[in-house]
């Protein structure tokens, strides 16, 4: 009797399985002509455009490695995570055996930005690399809605890692922070900046009382 109840408990999870509906892939855009962009949301210069193209395609000439940037209107109810990796892998960014292509993915409406990695590209930009480029080098800009700079900014300082990992060069420019400011201060979070300003008072304050 408890066999049957097992069996019958059993069965009614593989039919509840089977009647779930497949979690649906998320709808990516065909690649642009140009392939190495495609500017959905309408923020790129005519000049980026032409930087990007033209430095992807002499990147991918030496190392077979492909940066490609998408912007966005909507991720369509997906995560970025899941979207970028949707364009990272439908495009077939990168060498097939090197698994080395690379998508800079923004949505400006959206507020939300993703540099996906293929792992032929992880040992030079792991997450933590990657995230600190957005944080120094985009982010800034985005805040300010100037998303052409930001990208480009991005854009160049991938490029420069990918050339490095490789050995090889490219012409381009290095990116900015805003303001000219040093990676550190640019990169040091608000509470860090805080206790900063704190803890040089404090000292100021003791000089001042012990001298």
């Amino acid at each position: 009797m408890r066999k049957l109840s097992l069996l019958l408990v059993l069965a009614l999870l593989l039919a509840a399985l089977a009647a779930s509906p497949a979690i649906a892939a998320p709808v990516i855009p065909q690649p642009s002509s140009q392939f190495y962009v495609l500017d959905q949301a309408g923020v790129l210069d005519p000049a980026t455009e032409q930087t990007i193209v033209q430095t992807s395609a002499e990147l991918a000439r030496q190392t077979k490695a492909q940066v490609v940037v998408v912007t966005t209107n909507t991720l369509d109810g997906a995560s970025p995570e899941e979207y970028a990796l949707a364009i990272l892998r439908g495009w077939g960014i990168g060498d097939k055996n090197l698994n080395n292509g690379l998508l800079i993915l923004v949505s400006p409406a959206e507020r939300v930005s993703r540099i996906e990695v293929g792992y032929g590209l992880e040992g030079a930009l792991n997450d933590a690399k990657t995230g600190q480029i957005q944080d120094i080098y985009m982010i800034p800009y985005f805040s300010n809605n100037d998303f052409n700079q930001g990208i480009l900014n991005g854009f160049s300082a991938i490029v420069q890692e990918v050339a490095k990992e490789y050995g090889v060069t490219v012409n381009i420019g290095s990116p900015q922070p805003m303001a000219d400011m040093p990676a550190e201060q640019a990169s040091m979070p608000l509470w860090a900046k805080v206790l900063l300003i704190v803890l040089i008072i404090l000292l100021l304050y003791a000089d001042k009382r012990f001298l």
